[in-house]
């Protein structure tokens, strides 16, 4: 018979399990801390010895240019023009080294400024940024020097272009990329500039032309804003930028973080708004950049759509502004509403889910908004259209959280007026009139009691 072991010895040969799991737990710890140490030691060694390099080269480029006749410094496409790459890329001890020159002309008060006497001498920024497993990221390496001209002025000819970059608010963005481009000038300009702290580049000593100046204004994560020329817009809002000998071109955009819309399309109420997949849509914003020939205004965004197999379609990237979907010309469907209504007002780095249903295209046909004097919109209230003829229907708005919310929808109309009479519980009748042509949507105010 096989003896059982005493309570005692069971008790004491559980109690050293316990404490070889617990060492073996806190050596886990200790090993892993070690490890992490060892490793953050050996990509701060990595990160610095990296910098020195990098400080290197751009003492190195600071040095060589210091060297350069004053006529040849300067980037090449820049302003000035010179003989200098802007950006180019060197391998050192097995990383590859990224410099990146910039050269502006600079106004001295000390000697008086104002226009033609606003080149005194250059600023050279030289920017070294490096790839690796202890990359830079956002830490390069910056040095900056201001050269001189042999003369006791360094007066050039051209004139002063400026361009200022502001965001939605109207607070000026710094570190955004301005890249300017002229080809038909001699020499031809090709360069990109960052905004500094004011959201403001100016550019002394730039050739003068006339509507020659393209000009793109980006930033990571940021909408992009740029000038036109007139075989893109006919008559633009924002051309090309002239520079006039002896004068200032001042030049404004607009950029800001970028959003998210979201897009669902859903079959009619009749069908309990089942998912509906491959609807062709126009989204349209409501920025004009200028009007076209025929005095049209031309959209920043104006894109024909469609919603995948599942109904649904996703604009990441979307610039601040306010949306409408629009069905194509040639369209089987008509919008018999949206949750949220039209238009969409998109923020600054915000995101809008909107849901929209269709039914089958009429010629002429009626979508019936209901809201309050607060702007809300009215669920489950009474719409009766009619005509005085033989046209006469009654619906109910869409309820709460449904793609037509606060909206009824009449279709296989005729082009002519139409009399609409509106009520709703704790609200006053409405009674109007509304003119049907084609795709017609009309706002209904209800008053409360």
């Amino acid at each position: 018979m096989r003896k059982s072991l005493p309570k005692r010895k069971i008790r004491l040969r559980g109690q050293i399990l316990l404490s070889i799991l617990i060492s073996i737990g806190i050596f886990a710890i200790l090993a892993h801390a070690l490890f992490t140490l060892i490793a953050s030691s050996f990509d701060l060694v990595n990160f610095n010895r990296s910098r020195i390099t990098a400080r290197h080269l751009a003492q190195e480029r600071i040095e060589l240019i210091r060297n350069m006749p004053y006529a040849d410094i300067g980037t090449i496409g820049g302003i000035p023009n010179g003989t200098i790459e802007d950006e180019e890329n060197i391998v050192r001890n097995g990383l590859n080294f990224i410099i990146k020159t910039t050269i502006i002309y600079i106004d001295d008060d000390f000697n008086g400024s104002g226009i033609g006497n606003n080149t005194d001498y250059k600023r050279v920024r030289v920017e070294v940024s490096w790839e690796g497993l202890a990359a830079s990221k956002k830490n390069p390496v910056v040095l900056i020097t201001d050269i001189n001209s042999q003369g006791a002025n360094g007066a050039t000819s051209g004139g002063t272009l400026v361009v200022l970059v502001f965001d939605a608010n109207g607070d000026p963005v710094p570190q955004a990329q301005v890249t300017i481009v002229a080809s038909s000038i001699d020499p031809p300009v090709n360069s990109t500039y960052d905004t500094s702290d004011e959201g403001e580049v100016s550019l002394p000593g730039a050739i003068a032309c006339d509507s020659c100046y393209e000009i793109t204004v980006e930033k990571t994560d940021y909408s992009t804003d740029r000038t036109y020329s007139t075989s893109e817009v006919t008559n633009p809002i924002k051309p090309h930028a002239s520079v006039i000998e002896g004068d200032i071109t001042q030049v404004s955009f607009a950029i800001d973080l970028t959003g998210t819309i979201n897009i669902s399309s859903k079959d009619s109420r009749v069908n309990n708004f089942a998912a509906l997949g491959n609807v062709p849509f126009r989204l349209r914003g409501n920025k004009i950049i200028g009007t076209n020939a025929f005095g049209q205004y031309v959209y920043k965004f104006d894109q024909t759509l469609s919603t995948d197999g599942s109904g649904n379609y996703n604009l990441d990237d979307a610039e601040w502004d306010t949306y409408s979907i629009i069905m194509p010309a040639l369209t089987s469907y008509d919008i018999s509403g949206s949750n949220p209504v039209q238009p969409l007002s998109l923020l600054p780095s915000d995101t809008i889910n909107v849901i929209f249903s269709v039914e089958p295209h009429t010629d002429h046909s009626f979508l019936a908004i209901v809201k309050d004097p607060s702007q809300n919109l009215v669920a489950s209230a009474s719409a009766r259209l009619f005509n005085g003829g033989a046209y006469d229907q009654t619906l109910p708005t869409g309820a709460t959280g449904s793609a037509d919310f606060g909206q009824a929808f009449f279709s296989g109309l005729e082009e002519k007026t139409y009399n609409i009479e509106a009520t709703a519980s704790g609200y006053l009748n409405f009674s109007g009139s509304f003119d049907v042509s084609g795709y017609s949507t009309g706002e209904v105010v209800l008053t409360p009691e």
